[in-house]
């Protein structure tokens, strides 16, 4: 009760909103949420869900301890994976585990590709920085130039190839992660283009 009691209220105050302002969005009293917040009351499960569904979190937020320690990476200092030919890439959180996205440099050389990716349960987002890439996903192919974002259902097939005669950065985001043996697998996975310097 203590830990849902402190996630509550700082879940709440993190957002910027009053009592008076999260009880309108879930149909409860301001004085009940306070109650619940100084340890008084405690919520039932159907009240805690809407309670989390108003604050756009998820409920097992209301039930961590420990908050994970904000993660920082410097430039150039991430993680790198480099393939025996194709793309590099760049770990972008120091220690992935245990997180619920996973984001990472990739830099995809000249007529580097790789077809039929296996699906996984999952999102994955894609910005680029650089250059161009080339992504189909399902039966549609899109063409990313620099500054365009691809956002998709890891669920269905997708490949990647950069058709270009220059290489191409991207910043590339996953969830949930992608365990680490299988990152390797991935990185040596590419056909044709040559091995990259990491970004």
């Amino acid at each position: 009760m203590e830990t849902v009691r402190a996630n509550l209220k700082a879940l709440r105050t993190a957002q910027g909103l009053t009592l008076a302002q999260l009880g309108e969005k879930v149909g409860l009293s301001a004085s009940y949420l306070s109650q619940v917040e100084r340890g008084v009351t405690a919520p039932s499960l159907a009240r805690l869900t809407g309670i989390a569904q108003a604050l756009g979190v998820e409920l097992r937020d209301f039930f961590e301890d420990d908050p994970a320690s904000p993660s920082v990476v410097r430039a150039r200092q991430g993680r790198k994976l480099q393939g025996r030919a194709g793309p590099s890439m760049e770990l972008l959180s120091a220690d992935p585990r245990g997180k619920r996205i996973q984001p990472y440099i990739v830099v995809f050389p000249p007529g580097a590709w790789r077809e039929h990716i296996s699906v996984h349960p999952g999102e994955e987002c894609g910005f680029v920085v650089k250059g161009e890439l080339t992504v189909t996903v399902g039966e549609e192919t899109f063409t990313l130039a620099c500054g365009d974002c691809i956002h998709y259902d890891r669920h269905q097939h997708h490949s990647w190839r950069n058709a270009g005669a220059t290489e191409c950065v991207a910043i590339w985001a996953v969830s949930p992660p992608i365990p680490e043996a299988e990152l390797g697998r991935w990185v040596d996975g590419w056909k044709g283009g040559g091995a990259t310097e990491p970004f």
